[in-house]
């Protein structure tokens, strides 16, 4: 449990009264002011700027230049201002004025056609472009989607994040709770939608390659598709230019049990990481990458401090 901390507060109410201002604003005005904000952070947050510059040193090494890097790490900053005035503004959009500037393309006919299969979707994605818009799109347009989610420990901003969620009729299920509810979603072939490309050294997890560096990763979207069928769509929504979006499907894994469940977790886990870096790759100022991806070594290991999402 987190430690009472009085200072808390009262950033939580500068934080609602900051978001209040901003969700009254038209979206063309609050991205405009985001850009700016994102900039000025960029210049004025030195501790996020040598993150974001060392994490992206480490991912391209010599194939970017000084220059390069530090026109990246600006843009990243950027992306996520956007994105974060974008999250406000979400309970006063509906199906109508989402798809003003999201392009929806294929994505339905896709996941009806995997829904008529029967055994439920596991849809990953990752810290990518706006994720929390692309669960508001797909379940707007009426599929049956539930988010695995991390609680925040502050309970102010846990309620403020769950009641926006549910103001988009984004479910939710807390990613520290059993696995049965996720395998209840399955059976009614129902979609999950999974965020797993970050380094939580309390879930299960293995090493796989993440530009280069071995990158410990979450096993459960692997585990939950061997054990019920479920096929995993790798999926993101990116931003375009002029303000729009459009969804991208990297592809469809099948894992199976060709060997041992351990072999078979390393495949399918690696498999859906090269898919979703390939995605990365195309839009690195839409990642995330102030989080420390490779901060877990190989070394340190002593196993998970937890175990969740058992599917066995």
């Amino acid at each position: 449990m987190a430690k009472k901390k009085p200072y808390r507060f009262f950033l939580y109410l500068l934080a609602r009264a900051g978001a209040g201002f901003v969700f009254l604003m038209p979206r063309v005005w609050a991205l405009a002011i985001a850009r700016a904000v994102g900039s000025l952070a960029y210049d004025r947050v030195p501790r996020q700027r040598k993150k974001i510059l060392a994490n992206l040193r480490q991912a391209y090494g010599s194939t970017k230049s000084p220059e390069e890097i530090e026109s990246l790490g600006r843009k990243v900053m950027v992306h996520a201002a956007q994105a974060a005035v974008e999250w406000i503004q979400l309970p006063k959009w509906d199906l109508k004025k989402i798809e003003r500037f999201v392009d929806l393309g294929d994505v339905m006919t896709r996941y009806e056609s995997l829904q008529r299969e029967g055994k439920g979707i596991i849809a990953v994605t990752g810290h990518i472009g706006n994720w929390e818009l692309l669960a508001a799109a797909l379940c707007l347009k009426g599929l049956p989607l539930t988010v695995i989610a991390r609680k925040i420990y502050y309970e102010p901003y846990n309620r403020w994040i769950v009641n926006i969620r549910k103001s988009v009729n984004v479910r939710m299920v807390y990613r520290d709770g059993s696995a049965r509810e996720l395998l209840s979603c399955l059976k009614r072939n129902e979609i999950i939608g999974v965020l797993p490309d970050q380094d939580v050294d309390s879930l299960p997890g293995i090493f796989v390659d993440f530009f280069g560096h071995p990158a410990y990763t979450p096993v459960a979207p692997v585990k939950l598709a061997l054990k019920t069928g479920a096929p995993i769509v790798v999926t993101a929504l990116v931003r375009q230019p002029a303000g729009r979006y459009r969804f991208l499907v990297a592809g469809v894994i099948r894992p199976v049990l060709e060997t041992t469940a351990q072999e078979a977790i390393q495949k399918y886990t690696e498999l859906w990481m090269r898919s979703l870096e390939s995605i990365i790759r195309q839009y690195p100022e839409q990642w995330v990458w102030m989080h420390s991806r490779w901060k877990t070594k190989d070394e340190n290991r002593t196993g998970p401090r937890k175990e969740t999402l058992k599917t066995s």
